[in-house]
């Protein structure tokens, strides 16, 4: 592959279907994973069995019936390095997140995750061969496609000489038609890839890193409304964003996510259920990515929320997470805060965190300041949810994640 940020995106989509159309690949000094805010909730929320267990010992006045306590996940570096983006300046930490500090928001939802991965190799779970059989065929008939072949990737393994072993867990099934292919993965989300890249109309100017704000606005109409029936939001909301490279190019991204009529929904529908809009090295659309993460999500409740300033005095106690791999800098390098949630396969629950953007020093041998002047903006995380409902506070100390 050429780009290891569309792989990011396509995370378990075969690379058989997408090699041809891979972007070019950006050189880096040192490993930084650029984080896939993306966004968005699937209402139809799946019952996944019984989550069993103990009901907090101080129930907040106002918060009625027995919430379950969560087990805050552990945050592990990806592949690729840590969590941290490059700006010229914290002005331009800007992301699309529709949260904001003034926002009266006493709870949030938190879910247990039908996607979760126990072995931590990140391979999604959820869906069944025959409800993603559904998926591909429900997209190909809104994009008036003929399926014209499946073929289904499970959890195949290799023994020591080399042979495939076939895996009885099928995570993705690539329905391969006339014009791309469609990938259903067992996550709920979807991939229509179009290995030659399909052509878009000479009015529009489609880059990874030479498109303006105006000219992005202008394709992003025309592909909104291009694929709404395949999106299939009530109110899509475009989402520029993008950061930048070690030589100083502006990389953008392509995203909209369904805003929903109130804030939480809007909160949920951002991280939760969005798509993004991919090209490819000549201008042309490469593969379009549709995210459901609360497909296969159950609702464990409505959670009562510290405030920022209760989050930023955890922080600087030394009670966050984060695989940034130096120590948190100080309050003085404080850059930026927002609500998120974190999504994927190793987030066994997915419960609403304070994201603290710190300005990175130089240390350990990590140049976190660039010669061109770019800055390494790194993402510390305090869960929102009290005290009170999370069962291993005694053991989150706020150490930072090892590298390997």
């Amino acid at each position: 592959m050429k780009e290891k940020r569309i792989l990011n995106a396509l995370e378990q989509v075969d690379e058989k279907y997408i090699e041809d159309a891979a972007p070019a690949k950006q050189k880096h000094k040192k490993p930084i994973w650029v984080r896939w805010v993306a966004a968005a909730a699937c209402l139809c929320l799946v019952l996944s069995g019984l989550f069993v267990m103990t009901r907090p010992g101080n129930t907040p006045i106002g918060i009625s019936g027995d919430l379950p306590q969560i087990a805050i996940p552990k945050y592990e570096s990806g592949g690729m390095g840590f969590e941290g983006l490059m700006y010229y300046s914290a002005e331009e930490l800007e992301n699309g997140n529709p949260w904001r500090e003034d926002m009266e928001l006493s709870t949030l939802p938190v879910f247990r995750n039908g996607s979760f991965d126990p072995s931590g190799a990140g391979v999604p779970f959820g869906l069944s061969e025959a409800e993603m059989l559904a998926e591909l065929e429900n997209a190909a008939s809104v994009l008036g496609l003929e399926i014209l072949e499946t073929e289904a990737d499970t959890n195949a393994t290799k023994s020591e000489d080399g042979t495939v072993i076939p895996g009885d867990t099928v995570y993705s099934i690539c329905g391969i038609t006339g014009s791309g292919n469609l990938t259903a993965c067992a996550d709920g989300s979807l991939v229509y890839c179009f290995p030659s890249g399909l052509k878009l109309p000479e009015a529009y100017h489609f880059t990874h890193s030479d498109t303006s704000d105006t000219e992005a606005e202008e394709v992003m109409k025309y592909l909104t409304e291009t694929y709404a029936s395949l999106l299939n939001f009530g109110h899509p909301e475009v989402v520029l964003q993008g950061d930048y490279s070690f030589n100083g190019d502006f990389i953008r991204r392509y995203l909209v996510y369904d805003a929903g009529t109130d804030a939480t929904e809007s909160i949920l529908n951002y991280s939760f259920r969005s798509a993004e809009f991919a090209p490819d090295d000549n201008g042309n659309l490469m593969l379009i990515r549709l995210n459901n993460g609360l497909c296969t999500a159950e609702k464990l409740g409505d959670y009562p929320l510290i405030s920022v300033s209760e989050a930023k005095e955890k922080l600087l106690s030394g009670q966050y997470q984060t695989n940034v791999p130096v120590q948190m800098p100080g309050e003085q390098f404080l850059a930026k805060v927002e609500l998120v949630y974190r999504t994927g396969p190793k987030e066994e629950s997915l419960l609403p965190y304070y994201c603290f953007y710190m300005e990175l020093q130089d240390a350990d041998g990590w140049q976190m300041t660039q010669d061109n002047g770019l800055k390494t903006y790194g993402a510390y995380y305090v869960p929102a949810i009290q005290d009170a409902y999370i069962s291993n506070l005694s053991t989150y100390n706020g150490h930072f994640n090892e590298l390997t």
